[in-house]
């Protein structure tokens, strides 16, 4: 079930952002292709996934009637909106989950800048600033962003919610406890003793804000009450947080075919990470246990919250 959920999912996240980006044909087509280049690198699609999924439970354990906030009809867009998958879920969702997309992918490849990360590996192919050279390649990441904002700023639901929902991905990706911040901060962190306090700082903004933005965007889009909302950010936070802990481990002890991407590069900057902290086996310990916390807060929902459960645990069973 949960392997044909990821499938039919990152399908649904593609054909949003094929229709939402500019084509490479647009002019000027350097942007646009570099853009694409990076988007559509075979990414996980695990924000949208994740945001598309909350959508989903909320509504299933809600019932058709109980919220209103996506029954208003989206615009009629590709053959995915007639496939089983997408007619189970709040129509015009798979748009926010294009716009969180969007800001991951800009994310990596600024991350991936010499003067940041100065990697030239991303998904197993070049990174964007190799392929089109440093100056397109932040221009590409800027565009990404605006472009995301842009798509949500349209999105069909109420006004209230559309506000709420960039509000919250606003601040997800900002410097106060956000993804900006956290950069800076594992940027400042490298070649330093770590800590706890700091480890933690750092993984909560720069990875987990931006996840659990995508579980509660997909709440508040489908109609979740205050009390869904709160169960829903627990959940996000723990498996974001889980994530990343897990990326930490997989760049100790996975190669970067693996990866499809440079292997090792955490300890060879000196990074805090959970695996300097605590060792490999700590580690995934604590993974399991954030899991465990996240799945927790789904009991409310019953077999509505099963998909979302069950991709808590692949999340930290993943090797790539």
């Amino acid at each position: 079930m949960l392997k044909q959920v990821l499938e039919q999912g990152r399908e649904s996240a593609d054909v949003a952002l094929e229709d939402l980006l500019p084509p490479a044909t647009q002019h000027p087509t350097s942007i646009h292709q570099a853009m694409r280049h990076s988007v559509f690198a075979g990414g996980k699609r695990l924000r949208p996934i994740l945001c598309m999924e909350t959508g989903r439970m909320i509504r299933t354990a809600a019932g058709a009637h109980s919220h209103g906030r996506s029954a208003a009809a989206a615009p009629k867009k590709s053959s995915s909106a007639e496939s089983s998958y997408a007619a189970s879920l709040p129509p015009g969702i798979d748009q926010v989950g294009a716009a969180l997309e969007m800001l991951h992918t800009y994310s990596l490849i600024h991350d991936d800048l010499p003067a940041l990360d100065n990697d030239d590996l991303r998904r197993g192919r070049p990174t964007c600033h190799k392929a089109f050279g440093e100056a397109v390649a932040i221009l590409a990441g800027d565009a990404l962003q605006t472009r995301a904002y842009e798509v949500l700023a349209q999105l069909i639901c109420p006004a209230e919610a559309r506000v709420e929902i960039i509000r919250e991905i606003a601040h997800a990706t900002g410097t106060i406890d956000g993804m900006i911040g956290g950069q800076v901060v594992d940027l400042e962190a490298e070649h330093k003793k770590p800590d706890l306090a700091t480890l933690e700082y750092i993984h909560r903004s720069k990875t987990a804000a931006l996840i659990t933005a995508s579980v509660v965007s997909g709440g508040i889009y489908a109609g979740g009450s205050a009390e869904d909302i709160a169960r829903l950010r627990t959940y996000g936070q723990s498996i974001g947080l889980a994530f990343q802990i897990v990326d930490d481990v997989l760049d100790l002890t996975q190669t970067s075919e693996q990866l499809g991407k440079t292997a090792g590069k955490d300890a060879a900057a000196e990074k805090t990470t959970y695996p300097a902290l605590f060792g490999i086996e700590e580690s995934i310990r604590r993974a399991d246990a954030l899991v465990d916390q996240a799945c927790s807060e789904l009991n409310e929902y019953g077999d509505a919250g099963a998909t979302l459960k069950e991709l808590a645990r692949h999340l930290a069973a993943r090797k790539s």
